[in-house]
């Protein structure tokens, strides 16, 4: 998307937001009252509600369990489930902080779009609207962003380092980022990605030179063990 939109040159500013602790600041009540407002049967979250009754945790530390304490927000690290519930509890956060912010926006379907603004005296005022309702929307959650983590990659843009705050905190701006795994950079294409992948192989090879030395192991699992280290 990225690419495209550097082909018409049209001005884009892209967030990066990291929630400090997400998972284990999640605040229950608000949680519950979300899955209820989208439409999850109560029964079920009253499933979910029995599973966080009465949670209590204790912390190991130099061989010795420190005494036990209780908690009362957020939901489970390693949970199958737990995405889920959060899922909703993001998407409403989002949808709040949103919703009154109309103007602009990429067209994926008829229908949807992405938060951008199309004018480039305005993109900058736009987005530090859309970051200060996301704070404000967060925090109903029991939850708050960690601005050192956040980034700004700006794109076609007037001013090429625009000042976008967060809870106070300036962002930093940068030309590239790395989101699971894969390089982000404006206007740039996929040759970062392609360049990392390249790396990444050569470095999986060398590293299975005593691999490629054994003649009892059939080439069909060696190809399997080179493509899961990649």
């Amino acid at each position: 998307m990225l690419e495209h939109r550097h082909t018409y040159q049209r001005p884009t500013i892209v967030v990066f937001l990291d929630i400090r602790a997400a998972f284990d600041s999640l605040d229950r009540t608000v949680l519950w009252d979300c899955l209820l407002k989208k439409g999850v049967p109560e029964k079920f979250i009253n499933i979910l509600k029995a599973l966080y009754t009465n949670t209590s945790g204790r912390v190991r530390a130099y061989n010795h369990l420190s005494p036990l304490f209780y908690s009362s927000s957020g939901v489970r690290q390693g949970c199958p489930i737990s995405p889920f519930p959060f899922n909703f509890a993001i998407d409403d956060i989002l949808e709040t902080a949103l919703m009154d912010v109309s103007n602009g926006g990429v067209d994926l379907l008829p229908g949807e779009r992405l938060l951008d603004l199309e004018y480039a005296d305005d993109i900058i005022q736009a987005m530090q609207s859309a970051l200060n309702q996301l704070a404000i929307s967060v925090r109903r959650y029991g939850m708050c962003f960690a601005p050192s983590k956040c980034k700004v990659l700006p794109q076609d843009c007037q001013d090429s380092n625009p000042v976008l705050t967060l809870d106070g905190e300036q962002i930093e701006v940068v030309e590239k980022f790395v989101y699971l795994c894969s390089f982000i950079r404006a206007g740039d294409g996929m040759s970062d990605e392609v360049n990392s992948g390249i790396m990444k192989a050569r470095a999986a090879y060398a590293n299975l030179g005593h691999l490629w030395r054994l003649l009892d192991v059939r080439l069909a699992v060696k190809g399997r063990i080179y493509n899961a280290s990649v």
